[in-house]
């Protein structure tokens, strides 16, 4: 099954992150472009499978890019920018883009299309 998730990504002054604001908990970095987009491509269809495979309730791909902007744009607290500047960081975000990820969702099967392996019978004794 295809699915389509908006993920924020942001340059930062070391490398870049990602995060899908659908799907909690669902983050990724990496020092180039390219290995933080397939890091989050893997982390996002491993997070949903493993959803699916435990019955949780898959997180329905909601967010328009418009509301991924109004999301971001929250301000940063207080105490975050103070633990930037504490220890002489650079700001959090230098630049900030949102675009949908399009992933590729294995589906399990239920339970019940699964058959049971022969058993022997157990001797009588």
């Amino acid at each position: 099954m295809k699915m389509a998730y908006v993920a924020v990504f942001e340059k930062t002054a070391n490398n870049w992150c990602a995060y899908v604001p659908d799907v909690p908990g669902c983050i990724s970095a990496g020092d180039t472009w390219d290995e933080m987009l397939a890091m989050m491509r893997e982390g996002l269809t491993a997070h949903i499978e493993l959803m699916l495979e435990d019955g949780d309730p898959l997180p329905e791909p909601k967010m328009s890019i418009d509301d991924a902007v109004a999301h971001h744009a929250e301000p940063i607290e207080d105490w975050v920018m103070e633990s930037y500047l504490e220890h002489g960081d650079p700001t959090p975000s230098l630049s900030t883009r949102f675009e949908f990820v399009e992933i590729d969702v294995r589906v399990p099967e239920p339970a019940s299309s699964l058959s049971e392996p022969a058993r022997e019978p157990a001797p009588v004794g």
